[in-house]
């Protein structure tokens, strides 16, 4: 069976996931915008063993605290998409400049391409390109779960005016995950979990695209 925990301890207002399988005790994190210490130390008390650190995009908001979960959990290998790992190393690029600093932060460690799988236990969770926020950005589908970084919203879908965006290519993405079960449970980078049948009937700001 799939956990999942939110942790939002940051400052920058991201989200950072857990998720493991509970028989299993395995799993991954999902973005690193948040401070590790208290995911590390659920991890601990509920002993889990982390095995990836699943980067959805390369924004300052949700890799700030990279160096951190690379430590605080030296077994995990760190996951992106390639078009993001070269973002990395760059301050425009990763938007670091933005916040007041010029930021480089270390490349990958697994590359990750559309339909590549990353699992919990025995429950695969598919990755999905999801390009339009970033050029690299991934989702990750399974579990009847979509982490779905910037890409998708409650009432919102990622902004493109940033790095490489692209609005075009924004609505291919979002068209893509409407095509997933309108139960999924999508548990996006920033806010509020929502459904993508919500979405698809609700949301507001699609109508503008």
């Amino acid at each position: 069976m799939i956990q999942i925990k939110r942790f939002t301890e940051g400052l920058l207002g991201s989200n950072t996931y857990l998720v493991w399988d509970a028989a299993a005790k395995d799993g991954f994190v999902v973005d690193a915008g948040n401070p590790a210490s208290p995911v590390a130390e659920f991890v601990r008390v509920s002993g889990i063993k982390v095995k990836y650190i699943v980067i959805t995009h390369s924004h300052y908001d949700h890799i700030l605290y990279i160096d951190d979960f690379s430590a605080a959990f030296p077994e995990a290998v760190t996951a992106m998409h390639p078009a993001d790992d070269r973002h990395m190393d760059d301050p425009r690029l990763n938007c670091s400049i933005l916040f007041g600093s010029e930021h480089r932060f270390p490349h990958a460690g697994l590359m990750l391409s559309d339909g590549d799988r990353i699992n919990a236990g025995d429950t695969a969770f598919e990755v999905m390109n999801t390009p339009g926020h970033t050029g690299g950005s991934i989702c990750l589908f399974g579990g009847g779960y979509l982490l779905s970084g910037d890409v998708l919203f409650y009432d919102s879908f990622g902004r493109t005016d940033l790095g490489d965006g692209d609005m075009e290519e924004m609505g291919r993405s979002l068209d893509r995950l409407f095509e997933l079960p309108d139960d999924t449970v999508v548990l996006p980078g920033h806010g509020t979990r929502t459904t993508v049948g919500r979405e698809k009937r609700e949301n507001p700001f699609l109508y503008m695209r």
